[in-house]
């Protein structure tokens, strides 16, 4: 199948390059496929005629979002809209990806995909708007996922690994709850979904939870490093941006779709210390 991937630059999109190696893979610069135009879009389309497009692009800083939100719908929702059409008129499949930051975090169970929305910040509703938007396109698989990482860029595991290496003491929230997912891991999923021809809305995190404080206390764990790492809360470490106190999200969905090759969250980060490049 031939295969666009947008965001190529992202660490994203740099998983699914390497996971999605036996596809005919087009990554395009992001000046040559620019998400804020819309004749950049139509065009890449018209000279690609892809079969799938996976939306790696996303304004993800999720506390910047608070103070330009005009730039966070536009790149997580307006162009979103302009990639359905497109995949629309060519019979494409559109695979969106989401964020558990859609739900506002007050739940007592894992989110299944039906439950109500409720963001609780500009990036969380500007990505909502791309599931809206996604959904448009008549082939289309919107992914949810979460506390997304691996051995490469800038995200939570290498900000931690920095900080130790630099001896710098860490203060991490407890009472945030998700599951951490790695790009490898999401990059595979998508790809056997696709292939099996999975439909709509789907959540796609590594298996089981933990708290960012839990999460970097693992790293520090399974890289053997000793770091001066305490845990704070919410309250003691406020951000422009609300997060939801509980985020992890059901995967029954995913299983009665499919084959679900989603690890545990443990044995993913396992799998990046062992295997940092793929």
């Amino acid at each position: 199948m031939k295969v666009l991937i947008t965001g190529g630059s992202g660490q994203l999109a740099h998983a699914i390059r390497r996971v999605w190696a036996n596809h005919d893979l087009i990554v395009p610069e992001e000046s040559i496929l620019d998400l804020a135009k819309q004749a950049s879009i139509q065009a890449v389309m018209a000279q690609v005629r892809p079969d799938i497009v996976v939306n790696c692009a996303a304004f993800t800083q999720v506390d910047r979002c608070e103070t330009e939100a005009a730039l966070a719908l536009a790149i997580n929702g307006e162009a979103v809209g302009w990639l359905a059409e497109a995949c629309g008129r060519q019979a494409a499949l559109l695979i969106q990806v989401s964020t558990d930051y859609v739900f506002d975090g007050e739940a007592v169970r894992p989110y299944r995909e039906d439950d109500p929305t409720h963001p609780l910040s500009v990036y969380g509703r500007s990505k909502l708007e791309g599931e809206r938007q996604a959904a448009r396109c008549t082939q289309h698989l919107i992914a949810r996922t979460s506390w997304l990482y691996d051995a490469w860029g800038r995200n939570f595991y290498n900000t931690i690994l920095n900080a130790a290496a630099q001896g710098r003491s860490l203060r991490v929230v407890n009472d945030q709850r998700g599951s951490p997912t790695t790009c490898r891991a999401l990059a595979h999923q998508l790809k056997v979904a696709a292939e099996e021809g999975w439909r709509g809305l789907v959540h796609t995190t590594c298996h089981g939870e933990t708290t960012w404080h839990g999460f970097a206390q693992a790293i520090l764990q399974a890289r053997g490093l000793a770091g001066d790492l305490k845990p704070c809360t919410t309250a003691d470490y406020p951000t422009p941006a609300r997060r939801p106190g509980y985020s992890v999200l059901d995967s029954a969905h995913r299983c009665q779709l499919g084959s679900d090759v989603m690890p545990h969250w443990q044995e993913a980060l396992r799998q990046v210390v062992t295997q940092p490049d793929i």
